[in-house]
């Protein structure tokens, strides 16, 4: 476990792996069954909301999605904290804080920033956290407050907001920012411009559950956050671009269910992952399988940190133009992996091909001057028998 130690934005902690606010932090007690399972900090949910937030729903608030049998993700309509801060500060910080947990206090950014620094003082008076993330990501709140991932969505907003904390408090202040956005770098670089020691890299993304076709009535009654697996794609991308235009740590937030999906969210440039579907769905000793995992990969591979892999993978993104300047590759066969080949009737590759580069007669045979270097072939192949190469000549 020491190779998982972590430098985050100056605070040590004894691995890369956080809890993420929400249902899994509501309280000082479950707080610390996360820590007893050796999660690296916690995050509880998001302290002192605006008094008109402070309930969510109890008549059912979260619906799975799933393709066939399979959990793909899940929408919520839960909001912040139901607990005052004054409960919190009077009680629930204290369990929490049970066993030396490292906290990240998350705060609920207000209309007047002041008002958000205020709280974030009165937290770190209880001497029980060792960082602050600001929350402007909420995706559910869409009223005039502007409180929620309206606030994320503008660069002076998130600016200010750390500002206020930064002047309130001496301990390390990050923002959490939200996905609900089609560039979160101005955001990003506004909120390190303010001063920012990190930053949360996101939240779950302003959603709807669907709609129940017998009745006609939708599967949620308001619009909400989505999580887990199905997320993943879209918080990388914003990782990878923020990670490449700012300095500061990251911590990245968004479908972490594996190990394997640890390593390329730090591979990606991030610091810490925050986890919290995969939580819900397994349970917090689901945190000790990932830790399992990530101590395996680094002896597998001749680590002594991740630090060794972190924004590996950043010098290999590039633009849709340039890619499209590469050599052009076709799609070529493995014979002996080949179901069609083999036996026959295998024909799923060529239900994909929309090129003309496969055709059946009776066997597998490729036109190689038809293939147009797509790789959905190789991607459907039940076996792996496809994949794309250069031209042979």
């Amino acid at each position: 476990m020491q190779k998982l130690k972590t430098n985050f934005a100056g605070v040590i902690m004894r691995n890369p792996l956080i809890l993420a606010s929400a249902t899994t932090g509501w309280d000082g007690e479950r707080c610390h069954q996360a820590w007893l399972n050796e999660v690296g900090a916690v995050v509880p949910k998001s302290f002192a909301p605006p008094d008109k937030f402070a309930q969510h729903p109890r008549c059912g608030r979260m619906k799975i999605i799933r393709h066939g049998k399979n959990r793909i993700g899940m929408v919520n309509i839960e909001l912040y904290t139901t607990m005052t801060l004054e409960d919190w500060l009077k009680t629930d910080l204290e369990k929490a804080y049970q066993g030396g947990n490292c906290i990240i206090a998350s705060i609920v950014a207000h209309p007047n920033p002041e008002d958000t620094g205020i709280n974030a003082r009165k937290v770190q008076d209880s001497g029980r956290v060792a960082m602050f993330e600001i929350n402007v990501s909420c995706p559910m709140p869409a009223d005039q407050s502007r409180v929620g991932f309206q606030m994320g969505n503008d660069p002076e907003t998130c600016y200010r907001q750390v500002k206020a904390v930064k002047g309130g408090v001496s301990l390390p202040v990050g923002i959490k920012l939200t996905p609900t956005t089609h560039n979160m770098v101005p955001m990003a670089q506004a909120a390190e411009s303010a001063g920012a020691d990190f930053l949360t890299i996101g939240n779950s993304i302003r959603s709807f559950a669907g709609v129940d076709i017998a009745t006609g009535l939708p599967k949620l009654p308001a619009y909400g956050g989505y999580s887990g697996p199905a997320i993943k794609p879209i918080t990388q991308r914003h990782v990878a671009e923020v990670a490449k235009a700012v300095k500061v740590p990251i911590s990245a937030c968004g479908g972490v269910t594996t190990w394997e999906d640890v390593i390329e969210y730090i591979m990606l440039g991030a610091t810490t992952v925050q986890i919290c579907t995969s939580i819900m769905w397994q349970g917090y000793g689901h945190f000790k399988t990932i830790l399992k995992g990530l101590e395996e990969y680094l002896e597998r591979e001749k680590l002594e940190s991740l630090d060794a892999i972190r924004g590996k993978t950043l010098p290999y993104i590039t633009t849709i133009e340039e890619a499209s300047q590469r050599p052009a590759l076709v799609s070529q066969v493995a014979p002996e992996r080949c179901t069609n080949l083999k036996k026959g009737g295998c024909e799923v590759c060529g239900k994909v091909c929309f090129y003309g580069a496969i055709e059946f007669s009776p066997r597998l045979r490729l036109k190689p001057e038809h293939c147009d270097g797509c790789n959905l072939c190789v991607e459907i192949c039940p076996v792996g028998a496809l994949r794309l190469a250069a031209p042979e000549r």
